[in-house]
């Protein structure tokens, strides 16, 4: 890690909330959770809105967030980070990533090697934004199987790209199942050259209960299209 004078801090990254069909994290439980946790930065990355994490923003003004969006594209998901609008899914994975960039965002390929994941960057979509890509997740939380983050990291390793560890955190406690150790920043850039020489916190839960959790949404009605109801 390069010399610094701040101390390291720790920063979560692939987090959803209950504004992603998928979660049941509610933005009044995760302020609490992450002071607790010691997680010093959250990165919020909902599925194809950044709503919940402007709404925790404004809920919770003193946690340092990074603006993400896990956008489906017509090939597949790609993250973005340190976002300010909300970018359009159903793009093809090139308009997606133009779009990232030209907010000044960084872009991170997540679970990019995990066959179970149905909604994972296509490995030709992925092959053909690589030179765009800034981070790969080369550590997922709830990988089905251990053996696809081995091959993220090796695929990141070979080419050159940041690596990160991503919680994928569907549920509360899961947040900053992983996290990345590393030197402060200021900027979007600073901070990826930070994440370079990051240590990763790396534990791994499988994901029946993120499925679970998305059943339960489906049977209560809930998810991010009355997640409104849920937030007071």
């Amino acid at each position: 890690m390069p010399e610094s004078d701040s101390p390291s801090i720790k920063v979560a990254l692939h987090v959803h909330t209950l504004y992603s069909a998928c979660a049941e994290t509610r933005l009044k439980d995760i302020a609490g959770y992450c002071r607790e946790h010691g997680i010093d930065v959250l990165g919020v990355t909902d599925h194809d809105t950044i709503a919940g994490a402007l709404a925790l923003k404004a809920l919770a003004p003193d946690l340092r967030l990074i603006i993400g969006e896990e956008i489906r594209t017509r090939n597949g998901e790609i993250v973005g980070l340190f976002l300010n609008k909300e970018i359009e899914h159903g793009l093809s994975p090139i308009e997606t990533c133009e779009c990232i960039k030209a907010q000044g965002g960084l872009i991170y390929i997540p679970h990019p090697f995990d066959p179970f994941k149905f909604h994972r960057l296509r490995r030709h979509a992925l092959m053909e934004v690589l030179p765009m890509v800034d981070i790969i997740e080369v550590f997922n939380g709830k990988a089905n199987l251990p053996i696809f983050n081995a091959f993220a990291a090796a695929f990141a390793r070979r080419r050159g790209k940041v690596g990160a560890a991503g919680s994928d955190a569907h549920y509360l406690d899961a947040i900053g199942l992983c996290s990345n150790e590393m030197a402060d920043f200021r900027t979007p850039q600073e901070f990826l050259e930070n994440l370079r020489h990051a240590r990763l916190i790396t534990e791994h839960t499988y994901p029946l209960r993120t499925w679970w959790v998305s059943i339960k949404n489906v049977l209560r009605s809930e998810g991010h299209k009355v997640k409104h109801l849920h937030e007071r």
